[in-house]
């Protein structure tokens, strides 16, 4: 108590010594031990809504229109085969002959054309009634087209480039996909294409030729196509038609300070902060795509062969039974509060994902009649998607309560209500930690004290090491 006493008397916070002095009368001191503790109250106040400020109102949303010299990304497409009749029954033939089950035909295209079940696995091979086969990569490496066969004639603002150059293959839950201007997918030789628009360039436009019936999926550069994908950013293309897809685009710009804010403050994860196993960068769909993949192991003990978590095993005819028999949880999303069947994954979105709005969608048919009346297709359908205009106006993320603002806050209510400073919390280690005095020094007064009082030795009571 005699420390504590004395601290108050020697403190820099304000009124403390007020309390401490024992010349003043008693009313005084009650007085300033109201005003304390009244001064003691509001600084709590102030510094937990400081606080509170800091963790879930660091990050604000505004709108920018400087856009005369933006640089517009373009979005990444996806192109996934779909199944083939002729193919399925080819392949059938080739592997079990020409008098098969016809179910089998049902199982090749579960396997190779896998979409989350294999109704044919729980159906028929797992009741013995058809012999299946668990060499999936014979089956998938059969049915499914390699770049050159699926897409060709590529043009990018009317310039020509290699299709399959760009269109890089990836792993998605619809299988093999190609994917272009993807942060998925490194090209081993050669730069990727700078698929940018700007007031020089105008708006972006990219067409190609597709051979097959194909699956196109739009998304952001660090988005994949999965089986929760937008409705409106999903489109099916049978062979014979061609599509035309103009679309407009709201992007994101961060606040170069963003990166310095809890991943929970911000409620965003930039790509490169990535957490997950499936792929190398973060994204909300690569989260959710993450997310099954643990859940199916966890029920299953194996993941299917499409989303392969390294170093576990890969689903045999009764994994994917099992999967199957779990379809409708493992598809379903749904939040923690919500009472239905789904999984609960905890994925945030990307920090810089913008925003699509498909404006208009154009499909017809390229068949003609030749002389005699007979349709003629031409080799393929046809693809263009456009930006219809450069963008007017984004969004921007910006840092209004950084870690600077949080100290400068916590400081500023300190010494409005305390007058304490960083050397006052010094203090506090220096007189309860520190002080290495037998017996605490009287607070200075006007009384006369020996030389001997004066000077007396300093004595390591505390036994701090830097003292000995």
């Amino acid at each position: 108590m005699r420390r504590i006493w004395t601290y108050f008397r020697n403190s820099t916070v304000h009124g403390f010594n007020y309390i401490a002095d024992k010349r003043r009368h008693w009313t005084e001191r009650v007085f300033w031990v109201l005003t304390c503790f009244i001064s003691c109250l509001a600084t709590r106040e102030y510094l937990q809504a400081t606080w509170y400020a800091y963790n879930n109102n660091a990050v604000s949303f505004v709108t920018d229109t400087t856009y005369l010299d933006w640089n517009t990304s373009f979005l990444a497409l996806s192109v996934c085969e779909q199944e083939s009749p002729d193919k399925l029954y080819d392949l059938a033939s080739k592997l079990y002959g020409t008098d098969r089950d016809s179910n089998i035909d049902q199982f090749l295209r579960d396997i190779a054309f896998y979409d989350g079940a294999c109704y044919s696995c729980v159906t028929h091979c797992q009741k013995g009634t058809l012999n299946c086969t668990i060499n999936y990569d014979q089956i998938i490496r059969e049915l499914r087209s390699e770049c050159k066969d699926l897409i060709g004639n590529c043009y990018w603002n009317d310039e020509p480039f290699e299709c399959c150059d760009q269109f890089l293959p990836i792993t998605t839950e619809n299988g093999v996909c190609f994917i272009i201007n993807s942060l998925h997918t490194v090209k081993k030789d050669g730069e990727k294409l700078k698929m940018i628009s700007n007031r020089q360039s105008g708006p972006g436009s990219l067409s190609f030729t597709a051979y097959e019936s194909i699956k196109l999926f739009i998304h952001s550069p660090e988005d994949l196509p999965y089986v929760n994908h937008p409705q409106e950013e999903k489109f099916l293309l049978s062979w014979g038609v061609s599509i035309v897809i103009k679309y407009q685009i709201k992007e994101i710009e961060n606040d170069p300070l963003l990166k310095q804010v809890d991943i929970k403050q911000r409620n965003c994860r930039f790509p490169d902060e990535n957490n997950l196993k499936v792929y190398q960068v973060y994204s909300n769909s690569a989260c959710i795509v993450n997310c099954r993949a643990e859940a199916q192991l966890k029920m299953c003990n194996c993941t299917p062969h499409y989303l392969k978590i390294p170093g576990t095993p890969v689903c045999g005819i009764d994994g994917l039974g099992c999967i199957t028999e779990h379809s409708e949880l493992f598809r379903a999303l749904k939040t923690q509060d919500f009472n239905k069947l789904g999984l609960v994954c905890d994925c945030i979105s990307s920090c810089t994902e913008p925003e699509y709005n498909v404006l208009s969608k154009e499909v017809e048919s390229l068949t003609t009649e030749d002389q005699d009346g007979e349709d003629i297709k031409d080799d393929g359908s046809k693809v263009i998607i456009a930006l219809d205009r450069l963008p007017n106006e984004r969004l921007k993320r910006n840092v209004v309560r950084s870690r600077m603002d949080l100290i400068v806050s916590v400081g500023g209510t300190l010494g409005l209500f305390l007058g304490v400073s960083l050397l006052s919390i010094v203090e506090i280690v220096y007189f309860f930690v520190v002080w290495t005095h037998k017996k605490p020094p009287n607070v200075i007064n006007n009384n006369v004290k020996s030389k001997k009082q004066m000077h007396q030795p300093i004595q390591n009571v505390n036994n701090l090491p830097f003292l000995h």
